[in-house]
């Protein structure tokens, strides 16, 4: 089926709204990944990404900035992530969101660009969010959204992810602070997904 060139430039673009996470033990090797959105409001710029990512006990998370020939993959470390949690006035009850996120530099930026073991191509920024684009979602739109996912280590210095676009989704409801979308096929299971998690 041929794409139309709109309908193929949204897909370039949601290619690039998802900033990659890596999860760093202390010799600097990944043991996670998750994913994440830059934003800007009020002249700060914050990454956001989902608490059951990036979770609460764990630490040594850094923002992919992209690939230099010479110095390899570059990183960045925000100084630590704050979460959001609701209390029921009155009855003590907290419950968590979601949700989390951590100040970083003005000036960070991340750089797409598809690599393999020959090659780098299409290098291009990623997309910064401004806090205008943050919508209630609509029935009538679709949706997208991206993310590295199955990592593997080749070797001690050689790591491996496999970058998904996943197109026409649907919203169907909310409930309470979650938006419940529909994928256009039957759900493949949540280890497909693991590493592309900016939201539930």
């Amino acid at each position: 089926m041929q794409l139309s060139p709109r309908i193929q430039e949204w897909l370039q673009w949601v290619l690039v709204t998802s900033i990659p996470l890596r999860h760093l033990d202390e010799v600097g090797n990944p043991i996670g990944i998750a994913s994440g959105c830059l934003v800007v409001s009020a002249g700060r710029k914050f990454i956001l990404s989902a608490r059951h990512a990036v979770k609460p006990e764990s630490t040594g998370w850094a923002i992919e900035l992209g690939y230099d020939s010479e110095k390899g993959t570059e990183m960045y470390w925000p100084k630590s992530f704050s979460y959001m949690a609701e209390m029921k006035k009155g009855s003590g009850i907290i419950d968590e969101v979601d949700f989390c996120f951590a100040e970083v530099a003005a000036d960070l930026e991340s750089t797409y660009a598809h690599r393999t073991p020959r090659s780098v191509s299409d290098v291009r920024p990623r997309h910064i969010f401004g806090i205008e684009e943050f919508i209630e979602p609509s029935l009538a739109s679709i949706y997208g959204f991206a993310g590295e996912v199955k990592p593997e280590m080749h070797g001690p210095n050689s790591f491996a992810t496999e970058m998904n676009v996943y197109p026409n989704l649907r919203f169907l409801r909310s409930e309470g602070a979650f938006h419940v979308f529909k994928l256009p096929v039957d759900h493949p299971g949540h280890k497909s997904f693991r590493g592309c998690s900016v939201s539930v």
